[in-house]
């Protein structure tokens, strides 16, 4: 019997490999009725080595054979009903969804979609798996405006969800629409959403099959007012939720609310639960030359990568322009396994099903990613969510599918952490498309503060060796641009003191701001203690000046000129009116510092080294020791002092 080859067509294939599914089904059917077929043929042979006629033989057959019709489909039965487990994630291909926003109408996802797909097919036949859609309303409204500043909030804002208040008595026990249906009383809302939302309702298929999926429609009340009445009567303590868009809802704070995303086609957030990846393509063709825009979104993440911009050849290339966007704006992911304090190591998506050396799959050395870290509340709702501020890892080395990467931030931790399934840890690949990046200092908490003559040094990524790059201007800017490397780890200084580590890629953000605790202030206590111990060394000199000519009247019998003299040295500034100054001064400057622990042990450091050297060289002892030798030479009728009785001198102190 001659087998026939298992066939795949593009659809079942793009559309997640329900194809595939049905061959391992297949195959386990023709294993199972050749097993079957053995197993009767052994039972056979065990049973009746010899075979006394044919007709028990015969009858043999055909018990057998029923035995082994009625097993086939209980085992066939237990492998479709077995769930699927999950591939390793280096062999786990992406689900890729891609939504097209065009200013023509009549271009549309199916004039385009064959076309789009045979064109993906070059690049990622083996690692996505592809659906091709036209985008929302909400989703293609805000394309169509600023492509830049999509956002997932903007994008979700028009979701329609059920806000709960938090304080009722059953929110611990609702968490999906049917459970809205059997503990609340009446859902309202606005008529217009009501009725776009039951009309939604009727066009899915589930409607029919599975009512009580959606039995909490009958629970919806259509109000008079628009959505600011729906908003008067959140504030009512007879209500108990409100049907809104989740952007009204997350407005909603007195009293906070609980946020229930019913089961309707469509939605924003449903489409971020099935996909991996989301490209947001916007068509252009009215201009000169027409254009094509693509962002990608990493749903885990809910992170958006740069705009990818390519010029249409033609109208009618259009699909070849969407599809060469879209390979550009594809950035691989990296799910970080170990992470230290300076290094990590990555597993890399779907790398196992991507034979071509050149894939865009693959993540090689060299390459810088973006760090990004989401915990997830016990509902699996994101708690924080995004990347890391000032954080970059740079890939050094890779073995098979997994690569090795240093971690260079601004500050300490950020990917350390105990694993847990509500802690997730990726990387994906930064693609810089800008020329330069523009890097700007401000004083933290205080944007309109600018750090001004800041100077900024770029160190080596694998040495000490540091190169002068600029001081930042009058608003704290300073333009940063690409070099041979394409991450470049920046340190900034003021008087000397390095106040930050900036980690950056020039171009992949047009303008990158840090907030940084300015170093003016401990300028200002560094530039007051040399004043101090300027003051010190004068003194010192003055003293001394004033013990010489003191003595020298004490020897000459010029008792009243020396007593003039011992006067005025006793009005030079004390140790301790200096010292009291230096603490007023102290307390002064820490509490401007604030809560910065750096620059307030510098200054204590400082203010404690110039204590030292003020009690050292000036003390009391001197003018101590010329009281005593002037009483003597006055007891002794104004006869010069002796050699010994002369104080001893004072030493000066180095100049610091």
């Amino acid at each position: 019997m001659e087998t026939q080859p298992v066939m795949f067509d593009n659809h079942s294939r793009r559309a997640g490999g329900s194809s595939t599914k049905a061959a391992v089904v297949g195959f386990a059917l023709v294993v199972t009725v050749m097993a079957g077929g053995l197993l009767w043929t052994s039972r056979g042979l065990a049973i009746s080595p010899v075979v006394d006629s044919v007709d028990d033989q015969a009858t043999d057959s055909a018990v057998a054979a029923s035995s082994d019709d009625a097993a086939t489909p209980d085992l066939l039965s237990e492998i479709e009903e077995r769930p699927e487990e999950p591939p390793p994630f280096d062999y786990a291909p992406y689900r890729v969804l891609i939504w097209v926003a065009s200013d023509d109408p009549r271009i549309n996802t199916n004039l385009i979609r064959d076309d789009l797909l045979n064109f993906l097919d070059r690049d990622f036949y083996s690692v996505w798996r592809t659906v091709v859609a036209d985008a929302p309303p909400a989703v293609a409204s805000i394309a169509r405006r600023d492509l830049s500043s999509i956002t997932f909030a903007s994008i979700a804002a028009s979701d329609p969800v059920i806000a709960l208040k938090k304080g009722h008595p059953d929110s611990l026990r609702i968490h999906f629409a049917s459970d809205a249906g059997r503990f609340l009383d009446e859902i309202p809302g606005t008529q217009g959403r009501i009725q776009d939302i039951l009309k939604r309702i009727d066009e899915n298929p589930e409607s029919k099959t599975t009512p009580a999926k959606f039995a909490w429609k009958e629970k919806l009340r259509a109000i008079d007012g628009d959505a600011v009445a729906l908003q008067e009567m959140w504030k009512e303590e007879s209500t108990e939720a409100i049907l809104v868009s989740r952007g009204m809802a997350d407005t909603l704070t007195d009293p906070k609310a609980k946020l229930i995303v019913p089961p309707l086609d469509g939605q924003v957030v449903q489409a971020i639960e099935q996909f991996d990846k989301i490209y947001i393509a916007r068509l252009k063709t009215k201009g000169t030359p027409p254009s094509v825009e693509v962002i990608e979104l990493d749903t885990l993440m809910r992170h958006f990568g740069s705009v990818m911009t390519r010029d249409m050849i033609s109208v009618g290339a259009v699909a070849e322009s969407v599809g060469a966007a879209v390979r550009d704006a594809f950035s691989p992911i990296v799910r970080i396994d170990n992470a230290g304090q300076k290094s990590a190591t990555g597993l890399v998506r779907a790398s196992g099903l991507a034979l071509d050396k050149n894939s865009p799959a693959h993540v090689r050395v060299g390459d810088v990613l973006e760090p990004l870290v989401r915990k997830d509340d016990r509902n699996g709702s994101p708690i924080t969510i995004g990347p890391l501020d000032w954080a970059y890892l740079y890939v050094t080395e890779k073995k098979e599918n997994m690569v090795e990467m240093d971690f260079f931030a601004g500050r300490m931790g950020g990917l350390q952490g105990r694993k847990n399934n509500r802690t997730h840890r990726m990387g994906v690949v930064v693609r810089p498309q800008l020329k330069d990046t523009m890097l700007r200092l401000h004083a933290k908490g205080k944007p309109n503060d600018p750090l001004i003559g800041y100077e900024i040094y770029d160190k080596e990524l694998d040495s000490t060796s540091m190169t002068f790059v600029g001081r930042t201007d009058w608003n704290g800017r300073l333009i940063v641009g690409k070099i041979d490397r394409p991450l470049r780890l920046l340190y900034v200084k003021n008087g000397g003191a390095v106040l930050a580590r900036l980690p950056i890629v020039p171009g992949h953000h047009e303008i990158s701001i840090a907030d940084l605790a300015g170093d003016d202030m401990r300028l200002q206590a560094e530039a007051y203690i040399r004043g101090v111990q300027n003051a010190i060394i004068d003194l010192v000199a003055v003293r001394e000046l004033f013990k010489a000519r003191i003595s020298m009247r004490i020897k000459e019998g010029k008792l009243k000129e020396a007593d003039e003299l011992l006067e005025m040295l006793r009005n030079e500034p004390s140790n301790e009116k200096i010292a009291n100054d230096m603490g007023k001064k102290q307390t002064m400057f820490l509490k401007a510092i604030g809560r910065n622990a750096n620059q307030q042990r510098k200054v204590d450091e400082m203010f404690s080294t110039t204590r030292e050297l003020l009690s050292k060289h000036i003390n009391p002892k001197v003018v101590n020791d010329l009281e005593t030798a002037l009483i003597e030479a006055e007891k002794n009728a104004g006869a010069p002092r002796s050699e010994d009785a002369t104080p001893p001198e004072e030493t000066t102190p180095p100049e610091e």
